[in-house]
C-alpha cells in the first residue's frame, strides 16, 4: 500500500478544463495555473492537466511539447504532451475534438470523455515509470469523470492519493448510469470512501444512489475533501449537495496577481503615447487615462481585436455597423468625456447584464454624462443577450459601448481609467474580476452574494476604508441608485472641494452617508482608491497556496481514515 507522508506532499496534479496558459474562458482558467505556481514556490511539484483546445500545434511548432503517451478511444486518437516551457508546467491532452478552439461547444460532453481517457492513459504511463501523484486536485464538474477513473485505477493498484474536489461554480447537473457507461466505468466496482465520520467500501452504483443523482454530491462523496471559493458560497454548496458532507468541506479563496503599478506599466507598454502625458500625480493620471480611453483608445481598436472565438457570433457581429459600431466588433469612441463605469464577464443570466441595461434610464437621468463600457464574453447560445446589449448601445449611443470578446488593447486600460466597476451578479461564487478592479484602484458596485459579500467592504459601513457598495441581488432599483451615487462620489474627487461644481455633484448624491462622508473628508474618493488597492493585495496566491496545503493535509487525514 502506498500513501503520501503527511509532512511530505511532493506531487500535485491539478486537473482543469481551462488554463490561462493554454486557453481560458472565465475565472476557472485563472485559478489552477496561478495556484500551481504558488505551490511550486513552496517546493511542491505541481502540474496543470488541461485539454489542448487547439493550442498544442503552437507548442509543437515552438519545440516545447514532448509526447508522453497516446491512446485510442472509440476510434479517436488521443495524445498527451508534456509542456515544461510555460510556468507552471502543463500536461496537455490533445487530439480530435480536443482541438476545437471553442472551449464550451456543443460537443462538450464528448470532449470531456476524451479528456478523461487521456488523463487515464497518462496515469497508467506514469505508473510504469514509478511516478505517482500525492494529490489529485480536480477543478469543477468537467474533472469528475477523471476523478472516478483515477480513483478506480489507483485503488486497484493499492495506491491512495488524496482526491480534492474544487467547486468554482455549481453546475447542478444530474448523473446517472448512462453518463458513467460512456467512459466504461463499472457500476459494481467498489472504492473506499470516508463519509459521515466512517469509512465505507461502496460500489459506484451505491454511491450513485447515495448522491440522489446530483453530480456535485457524487463528487463530494468520492473525494477526500471538498472545497469552494468563499465562505458564503460554501453555505450555498452544502445547501445544495447536503450538509452531511460538511465535515470534509472547506474554503480556498481565489486571488489575483494584478497590482496597480504592474497594470499601469503594461498599459503604458501597449499605449506608448500615454507615457509623456502621465506624471506622479494620481489624480491627474486617472483623469488623463479616462479621457484617453473614452475618446482615443475606444476609437482605435487594433485590426485583430476584439477576439471572438464563437464563429456564429463572430459572423453576426461582423455586419453590425450601426453607430456606434463600425463592424467586426469595433466601435467609435465617445464624443465627450464623463464618469466611467465598466463591466466584464461571460454573457450569462448569472452576470446580470440585463439588470444593468434595465437600470440605465434612471442612471442616466441622474448622471447624464455617464459612460458605461461593457466587455461581454460571448458563449454558445448567448446571441439574444448580446443582441440586447448591442441594441441598447445603439439606443444609448452617447453613453454605452459594447466590446464583445477579448481585447488586450483595451481591457487593462479600462480598469486603470475607470471610476467604478459594476458586478450585478445574481450569484457569484467568488468574483476574481472585482479583485482585478480593486487592484487597479477602482471601487465596485456589487451584489451582496457569494464571494462579493466578502471581498468588497461597503463604504457606508467602513468609510474611507471601504472599497465599494453592496446591493441586493437582482434589484434594478438598488443597482441604479448605487451606481449613480458611486459615480458621482468618485467624480467629486476631480473638483476643488466646496466649489460650485463640487457642491452640485455632492448634493446630487442620494445616499446621505456618502454625501456626509465627502463633506467631512473631500479626499475620500482617493483614499477609497488606496483602500481598493490595499484590499486586493490581501488576496494573494501565496495566501491561497497556504490555505491549499492545509486542505491537502486534512484530505490526507481523511485518506488514512478510509483505507
Amino acid at each position: 500500500m502506498w500513501c503520501s507522508n503527511v509532512m511530505n506532499i511532493e506531487n500535485v496534479w491539478m486537473i482543469t478544463f481551462e488554463s490561462r496558459n493554454v486557453r481560458k474562458f472565465g475565472g476557472l482558467g485563472e485559478v489552477p495555473p496561478n495556484l500551481s505556481k504558488a505551490l511550486i514556490k513552496k517546493g511542491i511539484n505541481a502540474k496543470v492537466i488541461t485539454p489542448s483546445h487547439g493550442k498544442i500545434a503552437y507548442f509543437i511548432k515552438e519545440g516545447h511539447a514532448k509526447p508522453i503517451v497516446s491512446t485510442v478511444f472509440n476510434d479517436k486518437k488521443i495524445t498527451v504532451y508534456e509542456v515544461n516551457s510555460i510556468d507552471p508546467p502543463h500536461i496537455i491532452v490533445s487530439g480530435n475534438l480536443l482541438e476545437e478552439q471553442l472551449i464550451y461547444s456543443s460537443s462538450l460532453w464528448d470532449k470531456i470523455i476524451l479528456f478523461t481517457k487521456g488523463i487515464e492513459a497518462y496515469a497508467k504511463k506514469m505508473k510504469e515509470i514509478g511516478i505517482f501523484p500525492d494529490i489529485i486536485h480536480c477543478n469543477d464538474w468537467h474533472s469528475i469523470p477523471s476523478m472516478v477513473l483515477l480513483k478506480l485505477f489507483y485503488e486497484t493498484e493499492d495506491i491512495y492519493p488524496v482526491f480534492i474536489y474544487h467547486i468554482h461554480l455549481l453546475s447542478k447537473l444530474k448523473i446517472d448510469q448512462i453518463f458513467l457507461s460512456k467512459m466504461n466505468i463499472p457500476f459494481d466496482k467498489k472504492i473506499k470512501i470516508y463519509y459521515n465520520g466512517s469509512k465505507y467500501e461502496a460500489s459506484i452504483s451505491d454511491i450513485l444512489s447515495l448522491s440522489h443523482g446530483l453530480l456535485e454530491r457524487f463528487a463530494g462523496l468520492i473525494s477526500d475533501y471538498l472545497v469552494t471559493v468563499s465562505k458564503h458560497y460554501l453555505f450555498d454548496v452544502l445547501g445544495y449537495i447536503g450538509w452531511d458532507l460538511e465535515e470534509k468541506a472547506g474554503v480556498i479563496y481565489n486571488a489575483t496577481d494584478w497590482s496597480y503599478h504592474k497594470t499601469l506599466m503594461e498599459v503604458l507598454g501597449k499605449h506608448t503615447g500615454l507615457s509623456d502625458l502621465l506624471n506622479k500625480d494620481l489624480k491627474s493620471n486617472r483623469y488623463l487615462l479616462r479621457k484617453y480611453f473614452e475618446k482615443n483608445a475606444l476609437d482605435n481598436i487594433p485590426e485583430n481585436e476584439p477576439i471572438i472565438p464563437d464563429k456564429e457570433i463572430k459572423d453576426r457581429i461582423k455586419y453590425v455597423e450601426t453607430y456606434p459600431f463600425k463592424g467586426s466588433g469595433k466601435i467609435y469612441g465617445f464624443r465627450d468625456v464623463g464618469p466611467l463605469a465598466i463591466m466584464s464577464g461571460r454573457i450569462t443570466s448569472q452576470k446580470g447584464y440585463d439588470l444593468l441595461i434595465r437600470s440605465l434610464e434612471n442612471l442616466l437621468f441622474k448622471v447624464s454624462n455617464a459612460k458605461i463600457v461593457l466587455f461581454p464574453i460571448p458563449v454558445s447560445g448567448s446571441w439574444p443577450m448580446l443582441d440586447l446589449l448591442i441594441k441598447s448601445s445603439i439606443l444609448y449611443y452617447e453613453n454605452l459601448r459594447v466590446i464583445p470578446g477579448y481585447s488586450s488593447y483595451l481591457y487593462k486600460l479600462a480598469h486603470v481609467a475607470a471610476d467604478v466597476y459594476i458586478a450585478p451578479s445574481r450569484y457569484e461564487p467568488f468574483g476574481i474580476m472585482v479583485l482585478e478592479a480593486m487592484a487597479s484602484g477602482t471601487p465596485v458596485v456589487a451584489s451582496r452574494t457569494g464571494g462579493l459579500a466578502e471581498t468588497i467592504l461597503d463604504i457606508r459601513e467602513h468609510g474611507v476604508l471601504g472599497t465599494g457598495l453592496h446591493i441586493r441581488p437582482g434589484s434594478v432599483k438598488e443597482l441604479s441608485r448605487a451606481l449613480s451615487d458611486l459615480l458621482l462620489f468618485m467624480e467629486s474627487g476631480y473638483y476643488k472641494p466646496f466649489s460650485n461644481k463640487w457642491n452640485k455633484i455632492v448634493s446630487s448624491i442620494e445616499n446621505e452617508e456618502l454625501s456626509t462622508l465627502l463633506v467631512k473628508n473631500p479626499e475620500a474618493p482617493w483614499k477609497i482608491r488606496d483602500s481598493c488597492i490595499r484590499r486586493a493585495s490581501e488576496f494573494s496566491w501565496y495566501r491561497s497556496a497556504e490555505q491549499t496545503i492545509k486542505i491537502y493535509h486534512e484530505g490526507l487525514e481523511n485518506v488514512k481514515k478510509r483505507i
